[in-house]
C-alpha cells in the first residue's frame, strides 16, 4: 500500500463541522486524518458526518490519545506546525509525500511549546488585519493543496 500523500493532524479539534470538511478534503487528496485527543465531539456526531457527506466512509482516520503518541507515530517524518505565531510562510518550504501537517484547535491553536520548540518547521498562512485567524478547515485546505501542488504537480493523487 502506498504512503498517503499527506498526514493531516488536528490537535484537539473542537468543531465537528470543520473536522467533517477537513475529512472530505483528506479524501480528495489521498491524505490520512489524525485526531489528537481531547476532541470536542463524538466521531458519530451528525454535524461531523453531514459536513463530510458520503465521503466519510472513504476517509483514512485515526485517533490518538495524546501528542506524545503522535510523536511516536510520526517518528522519522517531516512535521510542519501551522500557527499564526510562526515566522515562515507555508508556501516557502518544500513538501514531500508523507509529510505531516499539524493544526491546532479552533479557539487555541497549537500549544506555544510546539511552535517555540520547532521554529524552522513552524509555518503561517498570511492574512491581513483585521482578521485574526482563518477558519480551521480553510487553513487546512490552503496548506494541503499547496503541498499537493508541489508533491503531485500533475494532480494525479
Amino acid at each position: 500500500m502506498q504512503q498517503p500523500l499527506l498526514h493531516i493532524v488536528l490537535h484537539s479539534p473542537e468543531i465537528p463541522q470543520n473536522t467533517g470538511n477537513i475529512g472530505r478534503t483528506c479524501v480528495a487528496l489521498d491524505a490520512k486524518l489524525w485526531l489528537i485527543q481531547p476532541i470536542g465531539f463524538q466521531l458519530d456526531e451528525k454535524r461531523l458526518l453531514r459536513a463530510g457527506l458520503d465521503y466519510w466512509q472513504h476517509l483514512d482516520i485515526e485517533v490518538l490519545p495524546s501528542w506524545n503518541a503522535a510523536l511516536d507515530a510520526f517518528a522519522g517524518y517531516n512535521i510542519w506546525y501551522f500557527s499564526k505565531r510562526a515566522n515562515k510562510t507555508y508556501s516557502k518550504v518544500s513538501y514531500h509525500r508523507g509529510d505531516v501537517l499539524v493544526f491546532g484547535s479552533e479557539t487555541q491553536g497549537l500549544p506555544p511549546s510546539l511552535i517555540d520548540g520547532h521554529p524552522e518547521e513552524a509555518l503561517y498562512i498570511p492574512i491581513r488585519p483585521p482578521v485574526r485567524s482563518l477558519n480551521l478547515s480553510n487553513a487546512v485546505a490552503i496548506a494541503a493543496y499547496e503541498a499537493n501542488r508541489q508533491i503531485d504537480p500533475a494532480n494525479t493523487c
